[in-house]
């Protein structure tokens, strides 16, 4: 792929410490609190229960740290069928001011009606201050529709290398959605560094 680097699967970049496989595992038990948050959410029928999309602030967290859920879809969640799942985990700059953030991230919300195979988006408060979110998909298809989006792409393009300093991206697979109770299986990763003028891109495919 054109300027994009190809990593092993344990590979760490020299001067880039974000693409050390320890922060994926990191990423991934902060994915899984947020299934966990999830499939309590949807179990108790207070997703189901409330006009959809539903906006909800889940508790559990043992440190208090926040997590917010915006359920789209309960009954398809807990269906049984394999879900395509997207985690999101950056870096911010923090010397910008974060509303261009917050205003992108309500805009997207309110786009999701539009979009009927996003089930669910989570955003979780981490230890260091940021934020790690992920996107619980029907399938690929829904996926790629989503990245079409205009909204989507401004943020990508435009609010990532303003607001954030490197960005993890990874992309995967939940075998029975949130009633298989399993974990999520991670197929890529995907490593933008924007700190330099150019920016640096690198990916990590893993065997399905």
């Amino acid at each position: 792929m054109e300027d994009w680097v190809a990593l092993a699967p344990g590979m760490t970049v020299e001067g880039r410490p974000f693409t050390d496989p320890a922060r994926t595992e990191e990423d991934l038990a902060a994915i899984e609190l947020m299934l966990a948050g999830l499939r309590r959410a949807t179990a108790t029928g207070i997703a189901g229960a409330a006009r959809l999309p539903a906006v909800l602030t889940l508790s559990g967290l043992p440190d208090g740290r926040a997590h917010r859920a915006v359920i789209c879809d309960p009954r398809r969640l807990r269906g049984g069928q394999d879900l395509t799942w997207v985690g999101f985990f950056a870096e911010k700059r923090r010397d910008r001011d974060p509303a261009p953030l917050t205003a992108a991230d309500d805009a997207l919300i309110a786009e999701f009606p539009r979009h009927p195979g996003i089930l669910s988006y989570s955003s979780l408060e981490l230890a260091g201050g940021d934020w790690g979110n992920l996107i619980l998909l029907a399938d690929e298809a829904a996926r790629d529709q989503w990245r079409a989006s205009a909204r989507h792409a401004h943020a990508v393009q435009e609010l990532a290398p303003a607001h954030y300093t490197v960005v993890r991206l990874h992309r995967g697979v939940l075998p029975g959605g949130l009633a298989g109770a399993r974990r999520p299986e991670l197929r890529q990763t995907r490593y933008h560094d924007y700190r330099a003028g150019a920016v640096w891109r690198a990916e990590r495919t893993l065997d399905a």
